[in-house]
C-alpha cells in the first residue's frame, strides 16, 4: 500500500501540465445482451469451387470467432453464414506513363515510355450475423410495433417466454472487384509476359486477400453486436510538470504508482485488489482540489488535474457515478470544460451498458 501526505496551502506557483501515460485493460461490451449460460455461437461457411481451390472452407470456418462464446455445432445462440460465389476474370488493360526529359532550356531530349498490366476480377460474397435482439436502437420500426402489438395482447401477456426469438441482426456484401497491377516496364511484352507466367498465383493471391479482408469485416461487425472483446489502451493523466513546485515530488511518486500498479489491469482479471491499492492516489487527488482554492488561474489549473484524474481512474476502475461526479466538478471548475462533457457521455453511457449486460464491471476472471 502506498500512501501520499500533502502539505498545507501553499501560494500559487508556475504550472505547467503534461501527459503521462498507464495502462487500461477492459471487456469491450456489445450492443447485445446474451446471458453468461448462453454463449454460444455456431458457423456455417459457404464457399463456391473457385473460392475454396484457394482458401479452403475449413481455414475460412476457424477464422471465425465471437469472443466470449463457446463454438457449437447445434442450435447456437448466435448463427454466422458466410458465402463466398465464383470469381471471374473480367478483362485486362494497359497503362501507359511517360516521362520527359528536359535541358535546361526547357526543350524535350527525351521520353520514355513505361506499361503496366492491370487485370480485374469480379467477386461476389455475403454474411449474416443471427441471434436475439433487445436493443431498442437496433430494431426497425415494424420491429417495435410488432413487438408492442405483441404485448398488448391480453393472451399473450400471461404466456411462458421462450427467449428472444433470432434473427438477422446485421448483415452486409463483400466487394464485387479486385484488380492486380504490375511494376511498370519499358515494353508492353515484358508486362504481358509478366500476367501470363503469373497468371494463376495472381488469381490465388487476390483470392486470399479478399476473403482474409472479408472474415476480418465479419468478426468485426458480429463481435461489435455480441462478442466480449478484451482490449488492452494507453490512457493519460495529467500530472504536475514543473520542477520548482511544492507538488512536484509527490505527483512524481503518484504517477508511478499509477504506472505500476496499472500493469495489472486486464479484461481477464478482477480488479477490487488494484482498487484498494490504487486509493492512496485517489485521497491524494481529492485533497488536491480543496488545497488550491479561488480563481487564480494557476489554482484553477491544479484543481482541473485533479478533477481529470479522479474522472479517468474512476472511469477506468468501473466507477462510472464517481466518474461523472468528478466530471461535473471539472465542468465547473471552468477549465478546459470539453474534458468533463466528454467523460460524462462515456460514463453515462458505461453505467447503462453494466447495467443492461448485468455486470458490476469490465473486468472479469
Amino acid at each position: 500500500m502506498i500512501f501520499f501526505t500533502t502539505s498545507p496551502r501553499v501560494q500559487a506557483q508556475k504550472v505547467d501540465l503534461d501527459r503521462f501515460y498507464f495502462d487500461a485493460g477492459y471487456l469491450i461490451l456489445p450492443r447485445e445482451h446474451t446471458p453468461a449460460d448462453n454463449r454460444t455461437f455456431g458457423v456455417r461457411v459457404v464457399g463456391s469451387p473457385s473460392v475454396a481451390s484457394a482458401y479452403p472452407e475449413s481455414a475460412m470456418y476457424e477464422k471465425i470467432n465471437l469472443s466470449g462464446f463457446q463454438r457449437v455445432e447445434n442450435n447456437p445462440a448466435v448463427g454466422i453464414t458466410v458465402e463466398f460465389g465464383n470469381v471471374r476474370f473480367e478483362k485486362s488493360e494497359t497503362k501507359t506513363r511517360t516521362e520527359e526529359k528536359k535541358d535546361k532550356d526547357g526543350k524535350v531530349t527525351d521520353r520514355i515510355t513505361y506499361y503496366s498490366m492491370i487485370v480485374r476480377y469480379s467477386f461476389s460474397g455475403n454474411y449474416k450475423v443471427l441471434g436475439a435482439r433487445t436493443d431498442e436502437k437496433s430494431l426497425s420500426r415494424k420491429e417495435k410495433e410488432k413487438a408492442k402489438e405483441l404485448q398488448s395482447n391480453r393472451f399473450l401477456q400471461t404466456a411462458s417466454q421462450t427467449g428472444p426469438e433470432k434473427s438477422v441482426t446485421t448483415s452486409g456484401y463483400f466487394p464485387t472487384e479486385l484488380s492486380f497491377t504490375t511494376v511498370e516496364y519499358k515494353n508492353l511484352a515484358d508486362a504481358r509476359r509478366y500476367i501470363e507466367q503469373n497468371q494463376q498465383t495472381i488469381r490465388t493471391d487476390l483470392i486470399t486477400k479478399y476473403v482474409t479482408d472479408a472474415l476480418v469485416r465479419v468478426n468485426e461487425d458480429a463481435n461489435r453486436w455480441y462478442g466480449y472483446v478484451p482490449t488492452q489502451t494507453r490512457e493519460f493523466l495529467w500530472i504536475l510538470d514543473s520542477k520548482s513546485h511544492p507538488e512536484y515530488p509527490i505527483q512524481q511518486e503518484a504517477i508511478k504508482a499509477v504506472k505500476e500498479l496499472s500493469k495489472r489491469m486486464t479484461a481477464t482479471q478482477p480488479i477490487d485488489q488494484l482498487a484498494r491499492d490504487l486509493q492512496p492516489v485517489l485521497d491524494y487527488f481529492q485533497e488536491l482540489k480543496t488545497k488550491y482554492p479561488g480563481s487564480d488561474k494557476r489554482n484553477q489549473k491544479m484543481r482541473y488535474s485533479a478533477f481529470y484524474n479522479l474522472m479517468v481512474l474512476n472511469y477506468f476502475l468501473d466507477r462510472p457515478d464517481q466518474a461523472m461526479e468528478e466530471a461535473d466538478g471539472l465542468i465547473k471548475n471552468g477549465y478546459d470544460t470539453k474534458d468533463g462533457e466528454k467523460y460524462l457521455g462515456w460514463s453515462e453511457e458505461l453505467k447503462k451498458m453494466l447495467a443492461k449486460h448485468q455486470m458490476a464491471s469490465r473486468h472479469v476472471q
